[in-house]
């Protein structure tokens, strides 16, 4: 054990660096040096900046005195995450500053929402919040809100149980349903003043189906060498029908369940117009009111890729969009996206449809997949899929005001003579 007379004093060198060890002398005594410590801080620092996003040019010609500050991550305040800045200095006396904001009414829940609200608003920023499934059966959630003069009504539900599909295919459809149905999920749109409502809901979707597909799986040819009685039946079917198609669907029905559903109107009406949606007001930083998403169907195709019907819902303080897409990938064949998009201007009572449908084979979208380490997981992205195929078809339409005018003047009328006869 070494002697506390072993050690330097402060401010003295040790006797190691004056002169070299005699060779009858004891071995320096274990640890580590000042060089191994140096060298282990600039391993530590070389791994920390190798995790670290690459810089991008506009932050490397800023330089480091630009870099934001380091601030704790222990803390739970997000505002001390936030660089802090002066406070600007406050206007003179003698100034005054008008803000026009449009005056919105708005409600939540909806006016004419039933039960108790399961979307309350927060405190502070009025955003409405949708809280998470509860572990409870039968589970519903049945969020609403009103803005002006539409009220907006989601609901979402389990999947259907065995006895419900039962009952469908007894009464509306005669033919295999999807794996997976949300028969009690749907999205609702309600002008108060008019009654005009525009639903998307599952059974009215697969109501639009077609009564054959026109695809195949990748490995029909295959399947049909195997199935003589199959294979003369589609021969014979061929020869028929001089307009068929060189291969018929397997299946009786549209196995893949494209749906052309583009809504369902109550007491309303579209008519062809020459208007855009205002992409530019949708890009706006506007605060989000009300958002929630849900899924009607989805069916995997025997392992043959996916058929998927979804919907998703933004409300602003100015304007709503719905979108409800359906989204097809039959694996090592084609993809298909049919759109429907809902606007609503809640300020003017402008509405606006646009329908779009886009296709493209499976060849053509690999060839336009970047090199990445797993480069077929665009393929299950719906939003990438929809950015590089073309569109085979599109049209917009706009609601008819005229039905919304008289059904207003009705109410008006009512109004007036139950005022009458109150009187």
């Amino acid at each position: 054990m070494s002697s506390p007379e072993q050690f330097p004093k402060p401010g003295q060198k040790p006797d190691s660096q004056n002169k070299a060890p005699s060779p009858g002398s004891a071995p320096p005594p274990p640890g580590i040096s000042a060089i191994h410590v140096t060298k282990a801080r600039e391993q530590v620092n070389l791994h920390t900046s190798g995790r670290r996003p690459p810089a991008s040019a506009s932050a490397v010609a800023r330089g480091p005195e630009r870099q934001a500050p380091v601030v704790s991550q222990n803390t739970m305040d997000i505002h001390a995450r936030v660089p802090r800045r002066s406070a600007p200095p406050p206007p003179p006396a003698h100034t005054h500053t008008h803000t026009h904001v449009t005056k919105m009414d708005i409600s939540v829940p909806a006016k004419s929402h039933k039960g108790d609200c399961e979307n309350p608003q927060c405190g502070h920023c009025g955003t409405v919040i949708i809280p998470s499934p509860k572990a409870s059966f039968p589970f519903e959630q049945n969020p609403s809100i009103t803005v002006n003069d539409w009220s907006i009504y989601t609901m979402k539900g389990p999947i259907l149980s065995s006895d419900e599909l039962d009952h469908l295919n007894e009464t509306r459809f005669d033919f295999p349903l999807p794996e997976m149905i949300f028969g009690n999920n749907y999205v609702r749109i309600v002008n108060d003043k008019s009654g005009a409502s525009i639903d998307f809901n599952t059974l009215d979707a697969l109501d639009s189906l077609n009564e054959v597909a026109d695809f195949k799986v990748s490995y029909y040819k295959e399947w049909l060498s195997t199935r003589p009685k199959a294979k003369a039946d589609a021969q014979s079917d061929a020869d028929s029908s001089a307009s068929a198609p060189e291969l018929e669907s397997v299946k009786p029905y549209d196995w893949t369940y494209s749906t052309n559903y583009e809504g369902t109107l109550h007491d309303a009406e579209f008519v062809p117009t020459e208007k855009e949606i205002p992409v530019q007001k949708l890009l706006r930083p506007d605060p989000i009111l009300f958002f929630d998403e849900s899924i009607l169907f989805e069916d995997e195709l025997g392992d043959n890729g996916i058929s998927m019907l979804s919907t998703k819902i933004r409300v602003m303080h100015s304007c709503l969009l719905l979108l409800c897409r359906f989204f097809l990938r039959v694996d090592d064949v084609a993809f298909r996206i049919r759109d429907t998009r809902i606007f609503i201007d809640l300020e003017s009572n402008e509405v606006l449809r646009e329908y779009k449908i886009q296709e493209s084979s499976y060849e053509e979208l690999c060839s336009k997949l970047p090199r990445t380490a797993d480069p077929k997981r665009h393929l299950r992205d719906a939003g990438w899929v929809s950015q590089n195929m073309p569109v085979t078809s599109r049209k917009i339409q706009e609601l008819s005001s005229n039905s919304l005018k008289e059904k207003s003047g009705e109410k008006e009328e009512k109004a007036e003579a139950t005022e009458a006869a109150s009187s």
